[in-house]
């Protein structure tokens, strides 16, 4: 009876419902929750939970991405929420437009046979899928460790299949390379007879440079490399390479595989010795190679590092952090894992990444970002949600210059050159020139590559030839610069008169900038020789603003009549938070009666000529009805600049490409 009572009692029941309330929040929260399975993405959203099409959490770790047959196939390791043992194998999921992802299978299983070398409880890491269309094998590398013999074994795991979704059948685990040397590896340091006893301490210069005269390399000559974290590259020429760290982590080694991509051929390099990286991905732009790596902190993220080639055997350089921006110096929360190369898109790779989570393992989230470049580098930037589509403004044009409805090509230049801008077409300024800018010109700041011309400020001490204590001129008067960069022109070479102008390019946006797009006449002194801004970005009240403006003489020497246009930034930002990160197209098209500029193919100003008229000083001549020269530069600070964010250097300003056409004659 008390049973009963306490059943019926109103407080009870109110327990009961709140209990039952607390599971069902719960697990409406809970990060292993199924999703809808008819819920689909059309975007990428980095960081947040990922579903397959039915519903599942993607679980896919560490993995990388093979095209075949019009279809996408993604391999990862398996993560359960407690472990991050190998306790189901490798995975693969399959996609026809990368947002959307179908469960295929575990292509690698792990083997229930305690004696097999991938029984459940082994270490799996990083697989990678390649295909070799001359055996039309699908071929499975990852790292792998023995089971209970934590990482010791340093082994390279290789299965094959021939279906891309497997299942894969285990052939081998071997270390890599056994009795071969690297090729560059040099005689006195093969022949040294330094061992690893000596050092009873590690991390002290002396131990560093040993390593990097390859004391583990001698120490692990006879029973094979170590290799742990991985990745896979199949050049152009159909040529394969396993990418690892090895050496305890502390050196990158590329490894070329054999012609049936089953073995290793014995010819490798040692990359960064003694750099401490691990983590590889690899991807080739260009002509060039470029390495993502990371340092080695555990679980814990750090910042990236980027390593450059021009053969992949060859000589490696380094670079700082590609990621760019909030959080760049922790590569975003995440390490990289591959860098996807988007088929049958020229330059579209997709930088791909983990955010390791040992608490709850298969809750790691996939961080998946576009790769951008700036002066030939690679760049990462963070973006909460994107898409495919948003490769078009981010990168520069592959498409040549052809006629437009009307016009005739008269001139143009596709920087499609390495170095220095055309010195036959573009002249330099130099020094202090004009508005109090704070930045020295000068021409090394300006260069081509990958058909995108960048001039580039950079936060760096000048010291001013000029200077004289003396004087009350601000360009003599300053005895260093602070800043350099670059202003080129077209004056006494490319001169125009009336035509269509259009210039792509992508601006720098940080407070300081001032970069620019505009036009002078040949004849007579400013104004009186007329201004053409077909772009100015700077400050206005202390609020960004993009500019197009028209000037001309006034009655008063270095006094000008403006017709101005100015346009917030968070016009732009409103439309597109992305609008810094892209390419637009500035245009003016100039006539006998009108100037008119636009951007993105929106007019933002028009002048029409009659109205345009020197006054006495410039002869009451009308400035626009000459030829005029180009401008391109990027200033620093000034009379509009600002003051410079000093954590924004070095400012790139990326010109895609000019073109000049003319009205065809009817």
């Amino acid at each position: 009876m008390k049973f009963i009572r306490l059943i019926d009692s109103p407080i009870f029941k109110k327990k009961v419902a709140l209990f039952f309330l607390s599971i069902i929040f719960s697990y409406c929260l809970s990060p292993m929750n199924r999703l809808n399975a008819n819920t689909s993405y059309s975007s990428f959203r980095p960081g947040k939970l990922w579903f397959d099409t039915d519903g599942n959490i993607i679980n896919a770790h560490g993995g990388g991405v093979l095209f075949y047959d019009g279809k996408y196939y993604w391999y990862g390791e398996h993560k359960s929420e407690n472990s991050n043992a190998a306790l189901v194998g490798v995975t693969c999921y399959s996609s026809l437009d990368l947002y959307n992802w179908k469960f295929e299978s575990v292509a690698l299983p792990v083997s229930n046979n305690k004696s097999s070398p991938i029984v459940k409880g082994c270490i799996i890491e990083r697989p990678k899928v390649i295909y070799n269309p001359k055996t039309k094998m699908f071929v499975m590398y990852f790292h792998h460790e023995l089971s209970g013999r934590g990482y010791e074994a340093a082994y390279t795991g290789i299965a094959v299949s021939k279906n891309p979704a497997g299942s894969f059948t285990y052939l081998k685990s071997d270390r890599v390379n056994a009795g071969y040397w690297p090729i560059n590896m040099s005689q006195s340091q093969i022949n040294s007879k330094e061992i690893p006893e000596k050092y009873s301490k590690w991390w002290t210069p002396e131990w560093f440079s040993a390593i990097r005269d390859g004391l583990f390399v001698r120490r692990d000559f006879q029973k094979g490399q170590m290799l742990r974290d991985m990745t896979l590259f199949v050049d152009d020429d159909g040529k394969a390479y396993q990418v690892y760290s090895s050496e305890d982590n502390l050196t990158l080694q590329i490894a070329e595989l054999s012609d049936d991509y089953l073995s290793h051929t014995g010819k490798y390099i040692r990359v960064d010795p003694a750099g401490h990286n691990e983590a590889p991905a690899i991807f080739k732009n260009n002509g060039k190679y470029f390495m993502v790596t990371s340092g080695c902190t555990g679980w814990d993220p750090n910042e990236a590092r980027l390593l450059v080639a021009d053969n992949i055997l060859g000589e490696w350089r380094r670079y700082g952090n590609p990621c760019q921006g909030k959080d760049a110096s922790l590569t975003f929360h995440s390490q990289s894992t591959f860098i996807l190369p988007i088929q049958g898109k020229k330059g579209q790779f997709i930088f791909m990444a983990d955010r390791w989570r040992p608490t709850n393992p298969i809750d790691g989230r996939y961080i998946w970002l576009p790769i951008t470049f700036e002066s030939g580098l690679p760049v990462v930037k963070w973006y909460d949600d994107w898409t495919l589509n948003e490769f078009a403004g981010f990168l520069a044009t592959q498409v040549a210059a052809t006629e437009t409805s009307g016009y005739k090509l008269l001139w143009n230049d596709e920087f499609d050159h390495e170095g220095a801008p055309n010195t036959e077409v573009w002249k330099f300024e130099n020094g202090f020139v004009r508005n109090n800018e704070d930045q020295w010109y000068q021409p090394e700041n300006a260069s081509c590559s990958d058909s995108v011309l960048t001039i580039s400020a950079r936060k760096e001490k000048k010291v001013n030839p000029n200077y004289n204590q003396e004087t009350k001129d601000w360009r003599t008067s300053r005895q260093f610069a602070n800043y350099t960069s670059a202003s080129i022109n077209t004056r006494g070479t490319k001169e125009f008169q009336y035509g269509r102008f259009e210039v792509r390019a992508k601006i720098p946006t940080a407070k300081g900038a001032w970069p620019a797009i505009w036009t002078l006449g040949k004849e007579m002194e400013w104004p009186s020789n007329g201004e053409i801004d077909i772009m100015e970005y700077y400050q206005v009240n202390d609020q960004p603003h993009i500019l197009a403006n028209t000037a001309w003489g006034a009655e008063k020497r270095w006094n000008a009549v403006w017709n101005s246009s100015r346009i917030p930034f968070s016009d732009f930002l409103k439309k597109d938070s992305k609008w810094a990160d892209k390419f637009h197209v500035w245009r003016m098209d100039w006539d006998e009666d009108a100037i008119r500029l636009y951007i993105d193919d929106q007019m933002v100003n028009e002048t029409l000529l009659k109205n345009t008229q020197n006054g006495s000083l410039g002869n009451f001549a009308n400035p626009f009805r000459q030829p005029h020269y180009l401008l391109l530069n990027l200033a620093i600070g000034g009379d509009n600049g600002g003051k410079p964010d000093e954590s924004a250097f070095p400012m790139n300003y990326q010109v895609d490409y000019v073109r000049v056409y003319q009205k065809t004659t009817k």
